[in-house]
């Protein structure tokens, strides 16, 4: 059964009703550990259902993009809204729901690997579960560390009314989860035999992991070594069209190494369906248009020969749209885009409600055929790609030795794909031309995918960002300012640990600068 299908029947078999002679047999609040861990399914049930606390798709990974420079979010008194002007307390929701919903997932695995020696089951099939288990600890955990700094590092359930230790250092976290997906990549298969468990982690995703936070503390060597574990494994490719590549038809293609799965006529908006749509699509489709891409963001994409807007002969400041990066369209709408079969205007809307402010509008993930919203989104959030394996190794490759064939090879696969197809970049770049063209890549080909905000953290220029003027476009093409934000270097570069619980923790957690 595929994991999103197994995910869904689990949440229906939590609401079914039971007889009395089932309520006599297994306690009403909980499974007993006697009771529940002895066959395999019992482990396989509770292993899928794990997934669910992978960070959401909505509001913790698209909306990130509303705190840098790629977007400003529509609902400005929301708690976004705060996030964004960096005038968001402890009280925040989001920062509750993101630390909550990583804990409330560690504690599922260090349950899990407390009972799985009790489950009557093949060895083999049972090393594969523990491999998933220790994959999605450390990613739980690397959620915290991105969002939070350095977190208690939790191996064990915590006893009720137990307070959550002291804080480890980002160092120390760094290095568990770097011990945990090397524990995970030795356990997990390449591949699945067949498609009845889409979704489940496999080696790849372990190591793209590593890579991953690697990159994002520095580790140049560890980011660059997993990079090119992935690349060597012979299992991934970048996908043809990349527009396609965010579409529910496509998902599951050779591109994807890690994915939230959602389902088809889904029973709720949070765990087996998306909030997508609803939140970000187009108001002519029902949506909240929720995000608005920035004019800094446009402008940021080349034209087809390759070159900025500024110097290339390509761009016309009177139909700025046209000779583009083709992600660009694949990306955003703009005053007079089709889509869907209707035509997207902001005339006479931006700014007003549940509308764009700066004219634009996100078009990446948004499913056209889900009219009205009628339906929470069934489109998979791809959480770990081919295309950032082949930048992080670009990236953690120059650093390392400068810009070498590697580097040119790996960034220009991505500039290359058919979909796209501009120019390769010039030859003899310089040490810190290369970084530049590469960050640029980084910007314009993971717009929305809740790396932008993270990958500014780690090369400190979030402030810079931040601090520039979000500007947009009226639909009869005035630039126009939408606004200026503040961050704090001192406080903004972490969000704060819930209030909630640092009341809880009694004393053992400190909360982080400025909050």
């Amino acid at each position: 059964m595929k994991l999103k299908y197994l995910f869904i029947s689990l949440i229906l078999l939590s609401g079914t009703g039971c007889n009395d002679g089932f309520l006599d047999k297994i306690p009403t609040d909980q499974l007993s550990d006697e009771s529940f861990w002895m066959v395999k399914e019992d482990a396989v049930k509770y292993s899928a259902a794990t997934y669910r606390y992978l960070v959401q798709s909505g509001n913790h990974m698209v909306m990130l993009d509303c705190y840098t420079d790629n977007a400003v979010p529509v609902h400005i008194h929301a708690e976004q809204g705060d996030i964004s002007s960096c005038t968001a307390t402890a009280s925040n929701p989001h920062f509750k729901q993101v630390w909550q919903d990583a804990y409330r997932g560690i504690r599922r695995c260090n349950i899990f690997l407390d009972n799985i020696a009790k489950v009557d089951m093949g060895e083999d099939e049972k090393t594969v579960l523990i491999g998933e288990i220790e994959f999605l600890r450390a990613y739980f955990h690397a959620t915290l560390l991105k969002f939070y700094g350095g977190i208690p590092i939790l191996t064990r359930a915590l006893e009720l009314n137990e307070t959550i230790p002291s804080r480890n250092t980002e160092e120390e976290v760094y290095k568990f989860i770097v011990e945990e997906c090397d524990k995970a990549a030795q356990k997990l298969p390449l591949t699945r035999s067949d498609n009845t468990e889409l979704g489940r982690a496999n080696k790849g995703a372990a190591l793209a992991l590593k890579a991953h936070i690697s990159y994002l503390m520095k580790k140049y060597d560890m980011a660059a070594s997993a990079a090119k574990e992935v690349m060597n494994l012979g299992v991934y490719s970048l996908y043809g069209n990349y527009g396609d590549l965010f579409s529910a038809e496509h998902e599951n293609n050779s591109e994807v190494i890690f994915d939230h799965q959602y389902m088809e006529n889904a029973l709720d908006y949070d765990y087996t369906g998306s909030w997508i749509d609803q939140f970000f699509s187009p108001l002519m489709m029902g949506g909240w248009e929720a995000l608005s891409p920035t004019q800094d963001l446009i402008d940021s994409y080349e034209c087809m020969d390759g070159k900025s807007i500024q110097d290339s002969k390509l761009y016309n400041p009177d139909r700025p749209f046209e000779n583009r990066d083709p992600r660009l369209a694949y990306s955003i709408l703009w005053h007079g885009c089709e889509f869907g079969g209707q035509i997207y205007s902001t005339e006479g809307t931006m700014g007003n409600g549940n509308a764009t402010r700066t004219g634009y509008t996100m078009r990446k993930y948004i499913n056209p055929k889900n009219v009205g919203n009628e339906y929470p989104g069934w489109t998979n959030y791809i959480l770990f790609r081919y295309a950032e394996i082949l930048l992080i190794y670009a990236e953690a490759q120059n650093e390392l030795n400068g810009p070498d064939a590697s580097v040119y090879d790996a960034v220009n696969k991505i500039r290359q794909r058919p979909s796209v197809e501009l120019p390769p970049l010039p030859a003899n770049l310089t040490k810190d031309q290369m970084r530049d063209a590469i960050r640029r890549e980084r910007r314009v080909e993971f717009t929305f995918e809740g790396i932008h905000l993270f990958e500014t953290r780690s090369w400190k220029t979030t402030e810079a960002c931040v601090n520039k003027p979000a500007y947009g476009m009226t639909f009869d093409g005035k630039k126009v300012l939408v606004e200026q934000r503040k961050f704090d270097p001192n406080k903004n570069y972490l969000w704060a640990i819930p209030l909630t619980e640092i009341d809880l923790a009694k004393g053992s957690l400190v909360q982080n600068p400025g909050y």
